[in-house]
C-alpha cells in the first residue's frame, strides 16, 4: 500500500513540474515560436534592402504584430496582425489613425541588417 502511494505521489510530482514553459519548442521569441510569423520573418531576410522589421504590442489588451519597413526609397505598408496571423480588425482603412492612437507597449522582435 505504501509503496502505491509513494508512487502516485511521484507521478503527481511529476504531471504538476510539466508546464508549456518546459516545452523544447517553444523559444519565448514569437518570431520562432508562431509558424506564419516565422514564415514572413524567413521571407523578409530574403531581401533586406528595405529594412524589414517585425513589431510586438498590445492593442485593446489583445497582442499584436506589426509587419514593415524602413528605408529611405521604400515605400511598403505596415500590416498588423493578431495571434492567429489574421489581420486586425480596424487596422486598415479610414479607421487606422484612431487603430494606430490605441497601440501601446510596442517592442522591437526583429529587424534585418546586412
Amino acid at each position: 500500500m505504501k509503496l502505491k502511494l509513494l508512487l502516485a505521489a511521484m507521478t503527481m510530482l511529476t504531471l504538476l513540474g510539466c508546464n508549456k514553459s518546459n516545452d523544447p519548442k517553444k523559444t519565448g521569441d514569437p518570431t520562432e515560436d508562431l509558424v506564419w510569423l516565422k514564415k514572413i520573418k524567413e521571407e523578409r531576410a530574403a531581401n533586406c534592402g528595405c529594412i524589414p522589421s517585425i513589431w510586438q504590442a498590445k492593442y485593446e489588451g489583445s497582442t499584436v504584430y506589426e509587419v514593415g519597413c524602413a528605408g529611405p526609397a521604400c515605400l511598403c505598408a505596415h500590416s498588423y496582425y493578431n495571434e492567429d496571423g489574421k489581420n486586425t480588425p480596424g487596422s486598415e482603412g479610414a479607421n487606422r489613425t484612431v487603430f494606430l492612437s490605441k497601440i501601446s507597449d510596442r517592442k522591437l522582435l526583429w529587424s534585418c541588417s546586412k
